[in-house]
């Protein structure tokens, strides 16, 4: 029997005893436990801390990931056509906005028309922070004329889904349309101020403009542009709709505008 050497820490022993035919067994006892390396020792650091980690993680999971998210509740909100007031057919769609508390701008959605005699149509809105709100309802024409309005006031109740009815009644207001032209070249006038009293438009590509919400009654319309002569007359605004048809614009290059512009 010959003692093996251990180590410095004492942990292993190994001995040596001679059998039968000239062969050795080889047999290890433990001694007392080691001092981890310094090695060692980093990975056990490290392993606990992914254990304490994972666990932090789990129970913030579990908790809603620890993130104090507000109570929020529903609208549904039923728009009328009421039948004692006849909503004129051209308005195809209502543009619903929401405001209040809780939100830093307006919500909005746009639902068509139920049908051409009017009824009813329902929008919902989900995930809306508790608190008072105001609804609004615009029943538009092709152009963006508000034909038709409504309003209501209510409060969104957090996790409950609040019903509220906006009632649409007719306005004065109406969309004045036309083309404006080069009076030198016969191209479209492009990119030309319109203003009719408070509300204004520029004309697109093609020359045409829509100036809407503009109230019934007796106006100013007035052109501007750097590249035409800009001039005003008196407008005659009916509802639903003022066409003023085709529109010449002299250029500013002409020197000597006409007595009377050409309309």
């Amino acid at each position: 029997r010959q003692a093996g050497s251990s180590g410095d820490d004492g942990a292993v022993e190994v001995t040596h005893q001679k059998l039968q035919g000239g062969r050795t067994c080889a047999k290890t006892r433990a001694g007392s436990p080691s001092q981890p390396s310094s090695k060692t020792g980093v990975i056990i650091a490290m392993g606990r801390w992914l254990m304490v980690s994972l666990v932090g993680i789990t129970m913030l999971v579990g908790c809603g990931g620890g993130v104090n998210r507000a109570p929020t509740g529903a609208l549904s909100i039923r728009i009328l056509f009421p039948p004692q007031r006849v909503i004129p057919p051209e308005t195809q769609r209502v543009r619903v906005k929401v405001s209040g508390e809780g939100l830093t701008e307006p919500v909005e959605k746009i639902a068509e028309r139920p049908s051409p005699e009017g009824g009813e149509v329902t929008v919902v809105f989900t995930d809306l922070p508790v608190g008072s709100k105001t609804v609004t309802a615009n029943a538009e024409d092709r152009y963006g004329t508000r034909r038709a309005i409504g309003s209501a006031e209510t409060t969104v109740v957090g996790g409950k889904t609040t019903t509220v009815t906006v009632e649409l009644n007719l306005t004065n207001l109406a969309s004045v349309i036309g083309r404006l032209v080069n009076a030198r070249t016969g191209e479209p006038a492009v990119g030309v101020t319109v203003k009719v009293g408070e509300r204004q438009a520029t004309s697109g590509n093609d020359g045409f403009f829509a100036v809407t919400d503009v109230p019934e009654g007796q106006g100013q319309l007035e052109f501007s542009s750097n590249d035409y002569r800009g001039y005003t007359k008196p407008v005659t605004v009916i509802v639903p709709l003022t066409d003023l048809g085709e529109i010449l614009l002299l250029p500013q290059q002409l020197q000597t505008p006409p007595s009377t512009p050409p309309l």
